[in-house]
């Protein structure tokens, strides 16, 4: 099993993927994806979650579960028997925990990874995501459209370059 969660990410059953792109990329690879109403699908967040509230139930057959501590999140991640995992990365799970819960974490994602579609998503890294990532199979970074600069407006009729004509000796395709 294999969904587009982008145009250039394409993401694979049997696999841990570590995702870093801004929401709307993500909301729109998981909103009316008709892959994702085949499947169990889960969802993991932590004390707060950024895309959730943009997933449209209707497209998926989702399971939400919140983790409030890493161990909570251990938890979950050890029952998880669905086919898609995707956990929304939550760096306040990690604070006071100790440094080595996250590479539990990610290695309870890898493993989970070997049977299952796992994909770790965080809209901008840090230093726990990167440790996770490291284990995962594919690591992916998607970048926000460039602000297209606004178009120039008409003005009107400005000075006149050459008003006598072209300058002497040069030519227009025109006069070729």
């Amino acid at each position: 099993m294999e969904f587009d969660l982008h145009p250039s990410v394409t993401l694979r059953s049997g696999t841990f993927s570590a995702v870093v792109a801004p929401e709307e990329v993500v909301l729109a690879g998981l909103n009316d994806n008709p892959v994702l109403r085949r499947f169990l699908f889960l969802f993991v967040s932590g004390n707060y979650s950024r895309i959730l509230p943009g997933i449209n139930r209707r497209s998926v057959n989702i399971e939400v579960r919140r983790a409030f501590t890493s161990f909570q999140l251990l938890h979950i991640l050890r029952e998880s028997y669905h086919t898609i995992v995707f956990l929304e990365h939550d760096a306040s799970l990690y604070e006071g925990a100790g440094g080595e819960v996250s590479s539990q974490v990610g290695e309870s994602l890898r493993q989970l990874g070997q049977s299952t579609l796992v994909v770790l998503y965080a809209a901008s890294p840090d230093r726990t995501f990167e440790e996770m990532a490291r284990l995962a199979d594919r690591v992916f970074y998607v970048a926000s459209p460039a602000a297209r600069p606004p178009a120039p407006r008409a003005r009107g009729r400005g000075r006149e370059r050459y008003p006598g004509g072209l300058p002497r000796g040069q030519q227009t395709l025109g006069g070729v």
